[in-house]
């Protein structure tokens, strides 16, 4: 089924601007394979997450997948001549590794729309002001959450990485107040254990900051802020570079709350990590 009669099947289930973008997208199919999404919300009069979210709702992986789509229709149609080089025509002269970095680019830039600017001030407010951070992730986001950790500890005081097999686990979860704010990821079907903790956790009115994979995810109800950053049809591989990227704004945005306080606690820990190793080096000269 060609991109023009899938978007003829929906069309009754798009949103009035999304029908907009619907509209368009078959008026001017070489206006969307020549230009960006910022571009084609500009001309058919909507904004670009609009643009986006007319993706998602044709169940595509998001704007890149629709040129791939209108150009393989304008393909049939006999008219593949006149079109013009664009950011996905240029693939096949672009090693590998490179398209595969140009589809994170478009997953980041896809997923922009999609977040909560107030929300995410407001967790980063809640970061900043916190008396204890504490970071929550197991199975696959365990390693996300310990980087998110080691990063933050660099900044500020008092954070720790919930484990659930910890022996501590209790007493950690105990400590956390109004002055808690808990960072989660989920990416789990089955994250029985984080709903408990994130469960007691808002019973102690900690903020809870929820990273999820799913707007359906079982912890949202709990969750004082939720971010969905799983698109639809990426694969595990392909939400990494999009959850790094956030992370780092996040991390940013609680930085720009008061940038010489982080810059002066950074170079506190800086030169007690070269202390140590200072202190480590003559330990081993001292066997030797």
């Amino acid at each position: 089924m060609s991109i023009n009669e899938e978007i003829e099947r929906r069309f009754v289930r798009l949103s009035k601007g999304q029908r907009k973008v619907a509209q368009f997208v078959m008026n001017n199919p070489t206006v969307i394979i020549g230009n960006g999404a910022a571009e084609v919300g500009r001309q058919a009069n909507v904004s670009e997450s609009t643009v986006i979210r007319f993706c998602y709702a044709m169940d595509l992986s998001g704007y890149v997948d629709l040129q791939d789509k209108v150009r393989s229709y304008l393909m049939t149609q006999d008219e593949g001549a006149s079109i013009q080089p664009t950011y996905s025509s240029n693939k096949r002269n672009i090693p590998s590794f490179g398209k595969v970095m140009q589809r994170d680019i478009q997953n980041i830039q896809d997923t922009i729309h999609l977040i909560n600017d107030n929300m995410l001030q407001k967790s980063s407010k809640w970061m900043h002001e916190a008396e204890n951070v504490y970071i929550l992730g197991t199975r696959q986001a365990a390693s996300i959450a310990n980087w998110l950790s080691s990063t933050m500890k660099t900044l500020r005081p008092n954070v720790k990485q919930l484990r659930s097999e910890s022996d501590d686990i209790v007493q950690q979860i105990n400590s956390m107040g109004e002055q808690t704010t808990l960072i989660v990821f989920s990416w789990d079907k089955h994250s029985n254990d984080i709903q408990t903790i994130v469960e007691i956790a808002k019973k102690k009115k900690a903020k809870i900051i929820a990273i999820t994979g799913s707007a359906l995810s079982s912890i949202r109800e709990y969750a004082s802020a939720l971010f969905t950053l799983g698109l639809k049809k990426q694969s595990s591989l392909d939400v990494i570079p999009v959850l790094f990227s956030f992370l780092h704004a996040l991390i940013e945005e609680m930085v720009s709350q008061d940038k010489a306080q982080y810059e002066k606690y950074q170079q506190s820990y800086e030169q007690l990590e070269n202390n140590l190793l200072f202190l480590d080096a003559a330990r081993e000269k001292q066997v030797f």
